[in-house]
């Protein structure tokens, strides 16, 4: 291998490098922003929940409820993108582990697992559906409300953030999540309208959206860290690859130094033996 092959090896190196570090500050920054995501999304949920509180009382007092004519719906939660890690194939054995003997409908999201279950093709009954980005618009989160809004119950399986350094797979039964302790008040009094139904309804759909879009939230976050940490991993790879090639340019130039103080001693010993 020359001089210039080695260089050029080394160059590649760093750029490899220079484009993990890259990668691991748009994470970082990108973890911080979904954070304040997140607390803003809880704040907004405890706000709207008080008052889904006293009108869910009162549907319970009036015995109203919104009917849902279906039993059970899946969801799971992956990524369109690539450079992760091991977090969305974790996540797929996750949800083929906890699903393949459930009665349940399923909608599979995100490319990843979309790639996964059509190649090993162990699911027949779901739902396939890719989002523009990994965080759903606010059009394309009300069309999956839509979908899941008829289930008595809906599992959604994506990855929770717990560490920088660990990301679990887990489920969540949001439609548990939403349900709101209620205390009973007598002396309130309501003027409803629409009807009473129809404002049950509207803050059953408000609630689930808040906590499915709380879980998009947390599995990005999660998503993120582990991408930082993949880049981490590479730029540690990329520092021992560029390392180990600048040993090889250091010994190729102790070699050619040598061969020239080589080539140096053989030609005076040329002049010396001629008269």
């Amino acid at each position: 291998m020359t001089q210039k092959e080695i260089d050029q090896l080394i160059e590649e190196g760093d750029s490899l490098k220079q484009i993990a570090q890259a990668y691991s500050e748009i994470a970082n920054q990108k973890i911080k922003r979904i954070r304040a995501n997140l607390d803003r999304n809880r704040q907004f949920f405890k706000e709207v929940s008080s008052v889904y509180g006293l009108v869910k009382a009162l549907s319970l007092k009036k015995k109203v409820v919104v009917p849902k004519p279906k039993d059970r719906i899946s969801l799971i939660l992956t990524s369109n993108y690539r450079f992760y890690g091991n977090i969305n194939s974790d996540l797929i054995d996750f949800f083929y582990a906890q699903t393949k003997k459930l009665e349940t409908d399923r909608i599979i999201l995100g490319k990843a697992a979309i790639e996964y279950f059509r190649a090993g093709k162990v699911f027949t009954n779901y739902q396939e559906l890719v989002l523009q980005e990994d965080q759903p618009s606010g059009a394309e989160l009300i069309s999956l409300v839509q979908i899941i809004k008829d289930y008595n119950q809906v599992l959604v399986f994506y990855s929770r953030f717990k560490s920088l350094l660990v990301q679990q797979p887990t489920v969540e039964d949001i439609t548990a999540t939403a349900k709101i302790p209620q205390k009973e008040n007598s002396n309130i009094r309501f003027i409803f309208e629409p009807d009473l139904p129809k404002i049950l309804s509207f803050f059953d759909s408000q609630i689930l959206t808040l906590v499915l879009e709380e879980t998009f939230l947390e599995s990005e976050v999660a998503r993120t860290a582990s991408r930082f940490i993949s880049m981490d991993q590479a730029e540690t790879e990329a520092n021992k690859y560029i390392k180990e090639y600048q040993k090889l340019k250091a010994y190729a130039k102790r070699s050619l130094v040598n061969n020239q103080i080589l080539e140096n001693f053989a030609s005076m010993a040329v002049l010396r033996r001629k008269p």
